[in-house]
């Protein structure tokens, strides 16, 4: 009895080493090289030959983990915005929100700078208004109102007030609508339905909105079933009868159901887990992705009986194989794409405008978000499409 509470206390010691340096080290493979020396020290420590045994199997499960997360690591492709430092001032310039998971913090203005080793890739502002929604320019009383939900692409990533795709929209039509773009980095189609679905835009029924736009792109995919990190708080959804529902945040989910939770972890820490199985989570990723987009073209109709368009940069039937060097499987986006289009939603290709210009014309450098010149090209066609030459 004393040499099993012994090792008890021994196993709770090295556990506790490998939490607190869970919490400090700054890669999976560290964590992993850390729980293989506890592992090794455990087969020391420890005494009888179950335990041993036991210990040895956690170390070498910890390095062949580390060693798949190393190979992983080394074949994937290189991430956009990798090496480029973003800095928020003020740091906390988004807020929690109980029914979109974050959002910008209203009524305030947000300096942003982006460097590049020595170089300055962008240096802007944002203002948000108390509403929540970047600042628009401003209309006349009365003006057709056109409703912008989306992401970083449609919020103006590193771009100023009046560089935004909505802004410049505004301009394209001489400033005589009114614009409200309700949009945040990193948002997906799951937030754009709840905004719609919770009346966070109920304060716009009765005006003449004349359309709804939003902007899809391939890694909202994950987006929709929270397989990032910072989409703990964010809106769930789950299909029933080929129907969106609503249960709560994705936190929520995995803290009621762990072996959910635990999935999640390792997939967001261990890359080549993540590969695991990740054609048939793709699969039900477009499945939920295609009727969340439905979903939002329904509520546009029923809020304020107005059209959705749905911008895309995404592989369409036309596309080059390795479109936009994208981890999904490319014949489904396209199949994905095409679902949307034969379901009746309205849809505009934003490379066709882009097509055979130079990458530093249209993307920000190191970042990959459009830059302002690439949405004065796509604020140009949504003015002829929507409202006419």
């Amino acid at each position: 009895m004393a040499a099993t509470r012994r090792n008890l206390g021994i196993a709770a010691g090295l556990a506790l080493l490998l939490a607190v340096g869970a919490t400090i080290l700054p890669s999976t493979g560290l964590v992993c090289g850390l729980a293989a020396l506890l592992g090794l020290g455990g087969v020391v420590l420890l005494r009888g030959n179950g335990w041993r045994s036991g210990a040895l199997l956690i170390a070498a499960l910890a390095l062949a983990a580390g060693l798949l997360d190393l190979l992983a690591g080394l074949v994937s492709p290189e991430a956009h915005g990798a090496g480029l430092v973003t800095t928020y001032k003020p740091k906390d310039w988004t807020v929690p929100d109980p029914d979109l998971g974050f959002r910008p913090r209203p009524d305030s203005k947000v300096a942003v700078t982006a460097t590049y080793g020595a170089q300055t890739v962008f240096d802007v502002t944002y203002t948000i208004t108390p509403r929540g929604t970047r600042i628009p320019p401003p209309a006349p009383p009365g003006a057709d109102t056109y409703v912008f939900v989306g992401d970083s692409f449609m919020f103006g990533h590193g771009l100023d007030d009046d560089q935004t795709l909505p802004a410049q929209f505004a301009r394209e039509a001489d400033f005589k609508v009114r614009i409200v773009n309700f949009s945040a980095p990193s948002y997906g189609p799951n937030q754009f339905v709840r905004l719609l679905e919770a009346g966070r835009l109920d304060w716009l029924k009765g005006q003449p909105i004349k359309a709804v736009v939003s902007w899809i792109i391939p890694p909202h995919l994950a987006r929709v079933t929270g397989d990032e990190p910072w989409l703990g708080r964010s809106p769930r959804y789950v299909l029933e009868n080929g129907v969106p529902r609503f249960t709560g945040s994705f936190d929520h989910y995995r803290w009621t159901h762990p072996v959910a939770g635990l999935q999640h972890f390792a997939r967001d820490h261990f890359p080549f887990v993540a590969a695991i199985g990740i054609g048939q989570r793709q699969e039900r990723q477009g499945a939920l992705f295609t009727a969340l987009m439905l979903r939002l073209q329904q509520l546009a109709r029923q809020k304020f009986d107005a059209p959705l368009l749905v911008l895309y940069s995404w592989p369409d039937e036309r596309s080059r194989p390795g479109f936009d060097n994208n981890t999904a499987n490319q014949l489904m986006l396209v199949s994905v794409l095409k679902g949307l289009r034969d379901r009746g939603l309205h849809l505009m290709a934003v490379n066709d405008l882009m097509s055979g210009l130079p990458s530093a014309k249209i993307t920000i450098a190191h970042d990959g978000h459009p830059t302002a010149f690439a949405d004065r090209l796509v604020a140009a066609e949504l003015k002829r499409r929507l409202i006419g030459p």
